[in-house]
């Protein structure tokens, strides 16, 4: 298969040389990956949830005109201004948000380190590019908060993204480890130092989802 080449093992989802392990590939094509596409998915039911909601505020608010503009005036003066994202916060909140955004940055980085050696050693990238557009949006959601509340329950897709990257990467981690840290040696990737690229990877993703949750919109 052109995404896994060279992978003996085969597709998946159980390996053709240990039957007792999940394919690399199939944990590169399908189960790493899943988590970008249920985040997405979940990103736009909340995105629709979040109009329905507003179209049937609007509507009560036809009805109590003056009632429903204290409503937005009172909540529009709770907002905190999207931009800088550490205006009027503390210094721990600010240093936080600080090591949030290194660490995705990080993570951005190691990424590219797992691709790039995958592909030096011809076994095929998978779809695992699509984890930079993970990155990306779950960063982007932090920054606007929520796209300035237009997605329900955010923090929490973002939490559940991170937590999912964390456990698929660590079944990876899993995986290799049942396959032997000899396997691959001599060759550009070998099994160990994929071994430790994804155990950085997943510790990452878990201090990513601590703060997530510390940091409070």
């Amino acid at each position: 298969m052109a995404l896994c080449t060279r992978r003996t093992e085969g597709f998946g989802p159980t390996s053709h040389l240990y039957n007792h392990i999940l394919a690399s590939c199939f944990l590169d094509v399908i189960l790493v990956p899943l988590c970008t596409w249920l985040y997405f998915l979940a990103l736009l039911s909340s995105f629709g949830l979040c109009l329905s909601h507003q179209g049937t505020r609007r509507s009560l608010g036809r009805q109590d005109s003056d009632g429903y503009n204290a409503y937005v005036d009172a909540n529009t003066a709770k907002r905190q201004p999207l931009w800088p994202p550490w205006k009027g916060r503390s210094k721990i909140y600010t240093t936080s948000l600080i090591l949030y955004y290194l660490l995705i940055i990080a993570q951005f980085l190691m990424c590219i380190l797992e691709i790039v050696r995958l592909s030096l050693a011809q076994l095929g990238i998978g779809l695992l590019p699509f984890t930079f557009v993970a990155l990306i949006v779950g960063g982007s959601m932090r920054a606007s908060m929520g796209l300035r509340g237009k997605v329900m329950m955010w923090r929490w897709l973002n939490v559940g993204l991170w937590v999912a990257l964390a456990i698929t990467n660590s079944v990876k981690i899993a995986q290799e480890v049942k396959e032997g840290t000899a396997a691959r040696k001599g060759s550009k990737y070998p099994v160990v130092d994929q071994l430790t690229d994804v155990s950085v990877m997943v510790g990452v993703y878990t201090v990513l989802a601590m703060l997530e949750i510390g940091l409070q919109p």
